[in-house]
């Protein structure tokens, strides 16, 4: 048996913290921060506890290679958007946010939970506040190009309403109408 290359370590390397991101992603957003301590998340993923801090060197720095891969999803949508006319973007922006509503509720869960631990946003508070910033220049950008007289306020609104139908859709689970709200929203812009 050969040894192992460089590549192959970087890539073992990879992949193992991000099965640790997102076995804290899945610990934070059912126990809360404060409850999900490093040697749960070292347990569930499968690791040692002294493998996890090889990773990272506390809780806190986990949590910002959380956001940081959270961040990055959000880059992916801009690189979908390319050669995308204004509405395009919109609807896409919409279909995206649903999709992860359905599909990945622990995040949502993680991302409603970071909002309101004040102890824990401090922390981060400069990775949210540049996250927000990116999203409400974005969106304005496409308010603007759409022509909305306040181009600016149509973002915040725009991320208000997609920041309740994600806090609906918490409270209420199943129950809460997510299609019908998609609807409502692609209406609304006219998408």
């Amino acid at each position: 048996m050969s040894p192992r290359t460089s590549q192959q370590n970087e890539a073992q390397r990879a992949q193992t913290r991000k099965l640790i991101l997102e076995v804290a992603l899945q610990a934070f957003a059912e126990k809360g921060y404060a409850s999900a301590s490093m040697s749960y998340i070292a347990k569930e993923a499968g690791i040692s506890k002294g493998l996890s801090y090889h990773y990272f060197k506390n809780k806190e720095d986990l949590l910002i290679g959380i956001f940081e891969m959270l961040a990055g999803m959000a880059d992916g949508l801009e690189s979908a958007w390319e050669g995308k006319r204004p509405a395009e973007k919109l609807a896409l922006a919409v279909e995206m946010t649903f999709n992860i509503l359905q599909e990945q509720p622990q995040m949502v869960r993680f991302m409603t939970a970071l909002a309101i631990q004040p102890e824990v946003t401090d922390n981060l508070k400069q990775h949210i506040e540049a996250q927000k910033l990116i999203n409400i220049k974005v969106y304005q950008e496409i308010f603007k190009e759409l022509e909305y007289a306040n181009p600016e306020l149509e973002a915040y609104a725009f991320g208000a309403l997609l920041d309740g139908v994600a806090l609906g859709c918490l409270a209420l689970g199943a129950d809460y109408p997510l299609d019908k709200m998609k609807q409502i929203i692609l209406s609304k812009y006219h998408l």
